[in-house]
């Protein structure tokens, strides 16, 4: 690495490698797209010569844009031939966002689907719709919102008018939270060498700027060296450097997708690696099911779902009646959840098409998270079938 480069970002190698080995995955496809992502990569390797695992590498960075759905899609269908259920997902949260949501249009956000999202902001993205499939889905945060620095911020950020700062009307993302620290590094830096009555308004003298090796400027060579002395708590923790401008001392915080949303289940750091404070690491529980309200997606069609004669007089709920409305009541009552009916956007009942693979109707709501459950008279079909070995967890009921 050239001296004269500090890399704000903290190295997610050592985080990735322990959980790996923390889940003891022995066969896994690794999907990266850019040339951090090789450096990764060659870790990686290297520890599964030792370790024997099997890896699949696949570069998801060229991808022509007019082209990538259909290119992600056929991805994922040919991991799925291959029995390729445990995915390292090495991109930023634009990509993988773009790849959750063609990995949710072929099912594979199910039970018996891990991920790891190898990027340091797990609660940037938009998980929702991927929240109730039932799949694993791990990463790692390394803007910690429950720190009093941070917390502080972030009531600040939130405040500005989004108009003038765009992004100012939601948490700060983690790329962001890097840029922020970097300029107060930088300031640090120049404090220092203020108080050290060191004068950077020195002209030096002028050379080529074609020179091989490089003639650094002499101000240049003490601004490096006080950038490399800086401590400091910034909005990504602990920030300091070793000799080559690589930060060290750092704590990523670990996070796991629940059906309540990210949680915390451990921490990595340089001298414990992984640290694992909650023991429930693999189930996608059902805690917090008991703190919403459950979405019921359903159809009208008498005598199953009808609306009241007088509905105009009712809200919510009460405006339906029906087999299916009480049926749904009394799951409810069982349950101990509170629900909403919602009738379907499209009235289908839902089906696929052959070309895009995309699902409509109610199970459409169901695949894509718009949904926790369907309730309908539905006719078992060999594609309903088909859904139901795939979406193992959003089986629809029916009021047949």
């Amino acid at each position: 690495m050239n001296q004269f480069v500090l890399q704000m970002r903290p190295d997610i190698k050592g985080p990735l490698i322990s959980l790996v080995e923390y889940y003891k995955w022995e066969k896994f496809a690794y999907l990266y797209d850019s040339d951090r992502g090789l450096s990764t990569l060659q870790v990686i390797l290297d520890t599964a010569a030792e370790k024997k695992w099997v890896v699949t590498a696949i570069n998801v960075g060229n991808l022509k844009d007019e082209r990538k759905d259909e290119a992600y899609r056929s991805l994922f269908q040919d991991l799925e031939i291959r029995k390729e259920r445990r995915i390292i997902l090495d991109c930023e949260q634009d990509k993988v966002k773009d790849i959750m949501e063609q990995v949710i249009t072929i099912g594979r956000h199910v039970k018996g689907y891990h991920y790891i999202i190898a990027n340091l902001g797990f609660v940037d993205g938009d998980l929702s719709k991927i929240q109730y499939g039932g799949a694993n889905v791990s990463g790692f945060q390394i803007v910690d919102f429950d720190d009093p620095v941070v917390a502080k911020f972030d009531q600040r950020w939130e405040a500005l008018e989004e108009k003038e700062y765009p992004g100012a009307d939601s948490r700060i993302r983690y790329t962001s939270a890097l840029t922020y620290d970097a300029v107060h590094v930088m300031t640090e830096a120049f404090r220092f060498l203020h108080k050290q009555r060191i004068d950077m308004s020195r002209r030096g003298n002028s050379g080529d700027c074609l020179a091989n090796p490089a003639v650094p400027w002499a101000q240049g060579v003490e601004i490096e060296r006080a950038l490399k002395q800086v401590r400091v708590d910034g909005l990504t923790g602990n920030i300091q450097f070793d000799q080559y401008g690589k930060r060290i001392n750092y704590s990523v915080t670990v996070m796991e997708l629940k059906n309540n949303g990210p949680v915390k289940i451990g921490y990595w750091n340089e001298v414990d690696k992984m640290v694992v404070t909650k023991s429930d690491l693999y189930p996608n529980d059902t805690m917090g099911m008991e703190n919403k309200t459950v979405i019921v997606s359903t159809i009208l069609e008498a005598p199953y779902v009808m609306m009241k004669k007088n509905s105009e007089q009712f809200q919510d709920n009460d405006r339906y009646e029906g087999y299916c409305v009480d049926l749904a009541a009394e799951i409810a009552k069982h349950c101990g959840i509170r629900y909403q009916l919602r009738i379907v956007g499209d009235g289908k009942y839902g089906a696929r098409d052959a070309e895009t693979k995309i699902w409509n109707g109610m199970v459409g709501e169901l695949v894509y998270g718009k949904a926790d459950i369907a309730i309908a008279p539905l006719t078992i079909t060999l594609e309903l079938v088909w859904f139901s070995f795939w979406y193992p967890d959003l089986v629809p009921m029916s009021g047949h």
